[in-house]
């Protein structure tokens, strides 16, 4: 994966379109959790998002969208969270689906987030 090719990319795309992006892994992380397959996979998503996170904080206007960074950096740090102990979380079924719950609850404030930037 260049990442700097899709930091490149990602970085040319709408404030909605990035967090739509970001959703979207959620989403697919989530869909992952839950059947419990694919944990590569599902470490690469996250990672990616982390990535979609840092770029996207880097950019944004703190005086204009604070809430928005202070969301982004809230999920930066579940998923670092996450990415500490996966090897375990993932092999475990209550904690996996804990994970599916909770990228769940994201992806729906996201897309709250997506709603407040398109109004």
């Amino acid at each position: 994966m260049n990442w700097e090719i899709l930091k490149t990319r990602y970085l040319q795309t709408s404030r909605a379109s990035q967090m739509d992006s970001l959703s979207l892994n959620l989403t697919r992380l989530q869909t992952l959790a839950m059947s419990g397959v694919e944990d590569v996979v599902a470490h690469h998503l996250m990672r990616e998002s982390q990535f979609f996170i840092e770029w996207t904080v880097s950019v944004i206007d703190l005086e204009t969208d604070m809430a928005l960074a202070t969301e982004l950096l809230s999920l930066q740090r579940q998923l670092s969270r996450w990415k500490l102990s996966w090897p375990e979380l993932w092999n475990n079924e209550p904690e996996r689906r804990q994970v599916a719950a909770v990228a769940q609850t994201w992806c729906e404030q996201l897309q709250g987030q997506l709603n407040v930037i398109a109004s």
